[in-house]
């Protein structure tokens, strides 16, 4: 089945009929790649009313996340953690996800919300990139440099469990100047646990666009 439709069934007639998008130009649901780390489950995001789902989106309404394939679609919820049973399902394949995808898709579950959300980057190169609007704050960046490191993942020597390191933007929508590292733990059975942020500046950023939402 295609996962719109897989997404519909679970979701309800009645439901379905308040959300969007609608189906893509080739009769399907498009897929949010940034949030997709698995082959076989692609990640998807329905918007609904305000408050109807999980998450709130600016300057109203809310949306929600699923998982599906060609069987099954899973809604992921920040109370549920559906997401840990994901993990654990995956546990064979999480090593070899881009660990940027992966910790992307596992902090919206488990970070502050609307008010911290988090951007994950690659390594240092990503703060050099030109955003339109965002400009560095070269002393801090000197500062801190040798600290970024990159966005990775080990398995720990015993394969219990594994390890994502996270270089992170962090703060309210586009606003995220501050910068750190998430250390996500996650064993075998699927539970994450994270470790307290390890802030490297709060200001990496010396401005930062004016959006209007």
């Amino acid at each position: 089945m295609k996962p719109s439709d897989l997404i519909k069934s679970d979701l309800g007639e009645d439901v379905w009929a308040e959300c969007w998008p609608r189906t893509s130009t080739t009769g399907d649901l498009p897929t949010v790649d940034e949030l997709s780390p698995f082959q076989s489950l692609r990640t998807y995001i329905i918007h609904g009313r305000t408050r109807q789902f999980d998450f709130p989106a600016l300057p109203h309404g809310s949306y929600c996340i699923y998982v599906a394939d060609g069987r099954r679609a899973v809604r992921l919820t920040r109370a549920g953690k559906e997401i840990e049973c994901v993990l654990k399902e995956k546990w064979d394949t999480l090593a070899d996800c881009n660990p940027v995808i992966l910790a992307s898709l596992i902090l919206k579950f488990f970070d502050g919300g609307i008010c911290s959300t988090h951007h994950i980057l690659s390594g240092e190169d990503d703060l050099r990139a030109q955003y339109q609007g965002y400009v560095l704050n070269d002393r801090e960046f000197e500062r801190v440099q040798g600290l970024i490191g990159t966005t990775s993942t080990n398995q720990n020597d015993d394969q219990t469990g594994l390890v994502i390191r996270a270089v992170t933007l962090c703060g309210w929508m586009h606003d995220k100047r501050n910068l750190g590292i998430e250390h996500i733990h996650i064993s075998k059975s699927g539970v994450v646990h994270l470790e307290k942020r390890k802030v490297l500046t709060k200001k990496i950023f010396k401005s930062v666009p004016q959006i209007r939402y």
